[in-house]
């Protein structure tokens, strides 16, 4: 399991990092997640994305995107939505950080660590709720 944290930017290093060494496919998951994440939040600021949560507290929300085409990135809420990390993705929007423990700065983690995990096929027991 990956475990994130905020970084502080030394030199020019300003991106996620984590507690496992970073190989060829992470370095282009890691890229692809923090595009993926950028235009998210071109389109939906983080206090958006935080009060769809809170709008949709009984269904589950989902960041649906293709790995081709990341600019197609959208929000979707849905009862019976399942999570998805083939060739598109569709990855739980967290909740934990909106509805029990409100706090911006680790919904913005949790939900760029989830973006990063679906991106690498993770099991959906791992991803942040």
């Amino acid at each position: 399991m990956l475990i994130f944290w905020p970084v502080v930017k030394i030199g020019q290093m300003n991106s996620l990092e984590c507690d496992s060494k970073v190989g060829d496919a992470d370095d282009q998951n890691l890229g692809l997640a923090e595009k993926i994440f950028r235009l998210l939040v071109d389109k939906y600021d983080i206090e958006r994305l935080m009060k769809i949560v809170e709008e949709n507290r009984d269904k589950n929300v989902y960041v649906v995107v293709s790995r081709d085409f990341p600019e197609d990135v959208r929000v979707v809420a849905d009862s019976n939505g399942k999570y998805a990390c083939g060739s598109v993705l569709a990855i739980p929007v967290p909740k934990k950080f909106v509805l029990l423990e409100p706090d911006r700065n680790y919904f913005e983690q949790t939900l760029k660590a989830n973006i990063f995990l679906a991106l690498s096929g993770a099991d959906e027991k791992d991803l942040h709720r």
